[in-house]
């Protein structure tokens, strides 16, 4: 995904230089927004490391920026596209938060990483995701994670392969690529395959319908529109008008 630059604020150091992890922890800390985006992208390189114990300070460091939310958006999510690059496990629990982050550019890059520094049992939330988040970017980084976990929960199946059904053909592709990446074997484009798979597999669950995922999707947006609603009435002004 491409992100945006981040608009400098003209101040601090302009030019950026280095190779090493070091350096780059370095840049970090500058005062001029473009340096740190790309700093907090160049770390997610394996060959600037020296050692793992470089990569888990470098971890150690991305996990406190992206707690602090000092950050622009385009630049926490690339500290989480590069925490997922790195795959370590410690980055978990702050990926885990952010999948949740109100902007969606932030969830879609956490979804992506989750898939590489989370456990099986996550397959559950990029479940959810991928059937209720009101983004196709959202719900695609989703499904692509769960590729990533190869969850043997039967349930994340059923929900893979109902998803084949789905009107978007890009959730479709992505599912299929889930999907074989999960159990290893490619048996098609049609639904109606994967399906029977899934009823072949033991302790599997009924597929899921395709409308109830889109009943999930038309409940998430409702909710998502009753919020904003709510907001905007708790936030309209009083009435002006003179009393009798």
């Amino acid at each position: 995904m491409a992100f945006a630059v981040v608009v400098s604020s003209g101040s601090g150091c302009s030019s950026f230089q280095g190779t090493t992890a070091a350096s780059f922890l370095k840049r970090i800390e500058e005062r001029d927004p473009n340096v740190r985006y790309k700093a907090y992208a160049n770390l997610a390189s394996p060959k600037c490391y020296d050692d793992e114990n470089q990569k888990a300070q470098a971890v150690r460091t991305l996990v406190a920026k992206l707690e602090a939310d000092k950050e622009p958006t385009a630049t926490r999510a690339v500290i989480c596209r590069t925490l997922g690059a790195l795959g370590r496990p410690e980055a978990r629990d702050v990926i885990l938060r952010a999948v949740n982050d109100e902007d969606g550019l932030v969830r879609a890059e956490a979804c992506r990483a989750l898939g590489r520094v989370g456990r099986q049992e996550d397959a559950t939330i990029l479940a959810r995701i991928m059937t209720v988040d009101l983004l196709e970017e959202c719900r695609i980084a989703a499904i692509e994670s769960l590729g990533d976990l190869k969850s043997t929960d039967g349930r994340i199946i059923t929900y893979l392969a109902a998803a084949m059904e789905h009107d978007d053909p890009a959730i479709r592709y992505a599912s299929h690529n889930a999907l074989v990446a999960t159990v290893g074997k490619d048996f098609g484009i049609k639904a109606d395959d994967w399906k029977d798979y899934v009823r072949s597999v033991a302790g599997a669950a009924e597929p899921a319908k395709p409308d109830a995922i889109a009943a999930a999707e038309i409940e998430a947006e409702a909710k998502a529109k009753a919020a904003i609603a709510a907001r905007d009435t708790e936030l309209e002004p009083p009435s002006l008008s003179p009393e009798p």
